[in-house]
């Protein structure tokens, strides 16, 4: 009836206070864990997406059909391969990143190609990834072969009939096959995609066809591939942000498509057949592969980063991605690592 006194007050205010307290840790904590799983998921996504696309290639890597060898072809394509008609893969190591090597990420692209070596004779980095490239991280490029889902009805001298759309636009390098997979040709093709036919490009293409006629005749039951050659590289995606790229090396016209957001480092090693089976005895980086046709797998590792603010503060981490040591920036982001081993299945015994 007197109510409470001063003393009582006091101490409901302090259960209060603690109560409020408590609550509030609480949410916090929740909210924390609930950022860190959701960017941990998102870049469990990216890899696994990232990883998807490239064994495709990679798993198909060289393939020609049904010829046994690049010997049965005839190539029409003016000028010169990046990667030589009939071998699977070839890379570029990004130097500084080897075995035992340490390295810092950047988010910088390389303004030109001297960061990186190769072995076995590659030739020169492609010119269209100049000044493309993070800094730091390695390259991969896939020959890969996927059969059109139309039937070949006949040809004639420049072109050859099918049951369908072709599907493929203006450009695109086809590999065209003999119904007995005796003999096939290369060459790139210059009608639409909507067309049911194939033609052969002239000089006005580029690479262009030379002659712009086909040497053999295409009866009921060949085959016609679309025949690419496909760059995998780090570069910086529309948002700022370092990002997996694919881009097809074989088409002018065609530009680099953005494939996964958050990827700042791709480090690759090359399975290679050292003895009478074809079956990846030891695994190097692409500038002590002395024979690129004795690569039988591909090692990769990429390094995927979430958005900001993922973790309570901000800490520098190492990882090791395939005998590389890697340094993050010092930031609030989560990292996961991921390590994929894909056989080239031509190659495979």
């Amino acid at each position: 009836m007197a109510g409470m006194s001063l003393i009582e007050l006091m101490i409901a205010l302090l259960l209060g206070v603690i109560l409020t307290l408590g609550v509030t840790q609480v949410y916090l904590g929740t909210s924390q864990t609930y950022r860190l799983t959701d960017a941990i998921a998102h870049s469990q996504e990216n890899i696994r997406f990232a990883t998807s696309m490239m064994q495709r290639d990679i798993r198909g890597a060289g393939g020609l059909a049904c010829l046994r060898d690049a010997d049965d072809l005839i190539v029409k394509l003016q000028g010169t391969r990046v990667v030589p008609v009939g071998e699977g893969v070839l890379g570029w190591e990004a130097d500084g990143t080897g075995l035992g090597d340490a390295h810092n990420v950047t988010a910088a692209l390389a303004a030109d190609a001297s960061g990186w070596s190769a072995g076995g004779g590659a030739g020169a980095f492609p010119a269209e990834l100049v000044g493309a490239v993070v800094a730091g991280t390695d390259v991969l490029l896939v020959n890969s072969a996927e059969t059109l889902p139309v039937g070949v009805t006949g040809s004639s001298a420049n072109s050859i009939n099918v049951d369908g759309a072709n599907g493929i636009p203006s450009g695109r390098i086809i590999l065209a096959v003999t119904d007995d997979c005796a003999a096939g040709e290369l060459f790139q093709k210059a009608n639409n995609a909507t067309d049911n036919f194939l033609t052969l490009a002239d000089a006005s293409f580029s690479p262009g066809n030379s002659p712009a006629t086909f040497t053999l005749t295409y009866n009921a039951g060949a085959k016609v591939v679309d025949y690419s050659t496909t760059a995998y590289y780090v570069g910086i995606g529309t948002s700022g942000a370092p990002s997996l790229f694919r881009r097809r090396l074989d088409t002018g016209p065609e530009g680099p498509q953005e494939l996964v957001e958050g990827v700042e480092s791709m480090q690759v090693l090359y399975g290679v057949a050292t003895g009478p089976f074809k079956r990846a005895d030891l695994y190097t980086t692409a500038d002590n592969v002395t024979n690129w046709e004795n690569v039988a797998s591909i090692r990769v590792a990429f390094m995927v980063r979430s958005e900001d603010g993922a973790n309570s503060e901000a800490l520098t981490r190492v990882f090791n991605l395939l005998g590389t040591e890697v340094t993050t920036a010092t930031d609030r982001r989560a990292r996961l690592v991921a390590t994929s081993t894909i056989g080239i299945r031509n190659r495979l015994e």
